[in-house]
């Protein structure tokens, strides 16, 4: 499938000029259109897609103004210790630069575009790429080139279908493995979960991932809590000297959620700060503590014991009705860039990837969904669950 995406930035004027390092200490300069504000430009590849780079001048061009483009590999270990991310350049092959010149017009303060075309079908899933373009060569007109607009970081993300899980108000998984005295995640010090959902409707609580009364993400709360707004009710965390003795901490969405829309969301623990993140960005933050976090059972201490579950609550009720697809339970905590990078995917052996459920319809021979780490946490589905395909990620 081609699609044909060009990105169209609009012009800003530059104040300041004086004020950046990088950049001339007086008179008008040329940059690439987009960077003033984040060199970083995103490129969604989906089958065959392109966009167009152009590039802009602080002031109209008296004349025909010519600018060389080039890639440029040695920006590369820049932008990774800039953004925190390990990124590749993609692979020779996989994308084309239609031209390495553009002409900024007499009159004009934004130039022709270049077009970057990409094939997602020569990009790995999960890998972050880095494309480093940058300004080489001002030919015409007496205009110098801007420090911190020279280049533009080209962020490609491979978009891949998936199937998902839909659990209908009706269904619901749960993790056997997580449950007993031995349990994996009775005590973690360190902890992320993570997991994309699309609401279809909501109505009362529903519960999405964790354990009741002890770490739970659900919509809504029947006292105070929109049923459209996510809610981690509640955060308990024993302390080091008595894991039974704990902390409670909760955080709520700012705005409600809309039906119809995939988010992705996750829960960072790392023995001090508990964060929350909706699509990659911070909602709520807060020092606790210190202590352990226990996922193996729900409401310590009452009279029934509901391990950690996916979907449901308290029992068998709380359902949630919508998608649910890449869920996650680490023994480490993410980085924002980790996160960001992996909403579509991760390596099942990365380095404290305790279990992961893709729920892309491939059951196992008894039903269950596959733990793709290989540490066999596989998922127990119970109720009505139905699959869907033809879902997009990232969208």
């Amino acid at each position: 499938m081609k699609r044909y995406l060009f990105f169209v930035f609009a012009f800003a004027s530059l104040l300041g000029l004086a004020g950046c390092t990088d950049g001339p200490e007086y008179g008008d300069a040329v940059y690439v259109t987009g960077t003033l504000q984040s060199p970083n430009i995103r490129f969604l590849v989906d089958g065959e897609s392109s966009m167009g780079l152009t590039v802009s001048s602080s002031t109209k061009a008296t004349s025909d103004v010519k600018v060389d483009l080039a890639v440029d590999a040695s920006k590369l270990d820049e932008y990774n210790a800039l953004n925190g991310r390990a990124a590749v350049l993609p692979p020779d092959g996989s994308y084309t630069l239609d031209s390495k010149e553009v002409t900024i017009e007499a009159g004009k303060a934004q130039s022709t575009a270049i077009k970057i075309t990409a094939d997602a079908d020569k990009l790995q899933e999960g890998q972050a790429y880095c494309l480093p373009v940058s300004i080489t060569d001002v030919k015409g007109g007496d205009l110098k080139t801007l420090g911190s607009g020279k280049t533009a970081y080209i962020v490609f993300t491979k978009v891949i279908d998936i199937e998902a899980a839909n659990l209908n108000k009706a269904g619901s998984f749960d993790i056997p493995g997580f449950g007993g005295d031995d349990s994996p995640v009775k005590a973690l010090t360190q902890m992320t979960l993570e997991m994309k959902v699309k609401a279809l409707s909501f109505g009362g609580i529903s519960s999405l991932m964790g354990c009741e009364e002890n770490f739970l993400f659900r919509f809504g709360d029947a006292a105070s809590i929109a049923d459209n707004v996510l809610q981690l009710a509640k955060a308990s965390i024993g302390t080091n000297s008595n894991p039974d003795k704990k902390d409670h901490y909760e955080a709520v969405a700012h705005d409600p959620f809309d039906t119809g829309e995939w988010h992705h969301f996750a829960a960072v623990y790392d023995g001090s700060w508990l964060r929350v993140y909706l699509d990659g960005k911070q909602i709520q933050g807060v020092e606790t503590k210190g202590g352990t976090i226990n996922l193996s059972i729900a409401y310590n201490g009452h009279d029934w014991s509901d391990t950690f579950s996916i979907g449901r609550s308290v029992g068998h009720s709380r359902f949630f009705n919508g998608l649910v697809s890449e869920a996650r339970v680490w023994t480490v905590a993410r980085s924002v860039a980790e996160l960001q990078d992996g909403v579509c995917y991760v390596d099942p052996k990365s380095k404290g990837l305790l279990a992961y459920w893709r729920f892309n319809g491939q059951l196992q021979d008894d039903g269950t969904v596959l733990d793709e780490t290989g540490h066999g946490y596989n998922a127990t589905p119970y109720g009505k669950i139905t699959w869907v395909g033809n879902q997009k990620c990232p969208f």
